[in-house]
């Protein structure tokens, strides 16, 4: 029989074990997620066409910059046909932001890097995030879009403002694209997935924010999700009738710097021919 001692210290040599994994080891063991997602009416020059999404790094004292290097170099031997970021690049500090989006800027794809704003980047002024991002030569969409073209064929790739600090407007950012074009769109907040117009063709939504909860559960049940749906867009591919969302993890923290059985995540999008 176990002593009350003996007891004592293995929860001890545990909880330090937990403490360890959660605050020092997972927060720094990025996963590649590889995701295969069907869209109608893909064009033959698209089918397989990959996008790489890196969202939420946070940079911070805590998320440095030689992890940031990392990530980068990781992203980079996906080789992707497109590299796209989607918001909350610093924590709060404006101090964060010119080095994290010079380490960015390295970032290389077949076609290029897009970015979109998160709401942590409004917290040290818009007008600030969005000049250093496109002083690194990074094309920033505001409810914008940018058409890809290849062999006569396109896919358009749409960026709206942040949907709880700004004003994204879809229809604004789809604005002149023909309705048989396939549209990926980038929003920050998953949530306003749930807002996009019926009527607006939305093949494929990429947002971040809500980290994955950062703490799951087993069976993958996340207790705090930053989303008024709960559970929904905690992580993984969403179903929203015609349209799907995918919520990437992210590759930062926020708050109580830990993740348990949820790892920071680098997304590789491959879009298939439905």
């Amino acid at each position: 029989m176990i002593s009350r001692r003996a007891f004592f210290k293995s929860g001890v040599l545990l909880g330090g074990a937990l403490m360890l994994e959660g605050f020092v080891i997972e927060p720094r063991k990025i996963k590649v997620e590889e995701v295969p997602v069907k869209i109608k009416g893909l064009a033959p020059e698209f089918n397989n066409f990959t996008i790489c999404q890196i969202t939420d790094i946070h940079h911070s004292p805590i998320v440095g910059l030689e992890y940031i290097d990392n990530v980068v170099k990781t992203a980079n031997n996906l080789k992707p046909d497109l590299t796209v970021l989607t918001g909350d690049y610093i924590d709060e500090e404006k101090k964060y932001m010119e080095p994290v989006i010079k380490s960015l800027s390295s970032l290389k794809a077949k076609h290029g890097i897009i970015s979109i704003l998160g709401n942590h980047d409004h917290f040290i002024g818009k007008e600030y995030a969005a000049k250093v991002i496109e002083s690194h030569n990074i094309p920033l969409l505001e409810n914008a879009h940018r058409l890809i073209e290849k062999g006569g064929s396109a896919l358009c790739i749409a960026g709206v403002k942040d949907f709880w600090e700004d004003s994204p407007d879809i229809a604004l950012a789809l604005k002149g694209v023909d309705r048989e074009i396939p549209r990926v769109v980038l929003s920050h907040h998953p949530d306003y997935s749930e807002f996009v117009s019926k009527q607006e063709r939305v093949d494929l939504v990429l947002s971040g924010h809500t980290h994955g909860g950062q703490v799951r559960l087993p069976f993958g049940y996340a207790p705090i999700v930053p989303s008024s749906y709960g559970q929904k867009y905690s992580g993984g591919l969403v179903q929203n009738g015609e349209s799907q969302t995918y919520v990437s993890r992210g590759v930062g923290v926020v708050m109580i710097p830990v993740r348990i059985n949820c790892p920071p995540e680098l997304t590789l999008i491959r879009l298939i021919a439905a």
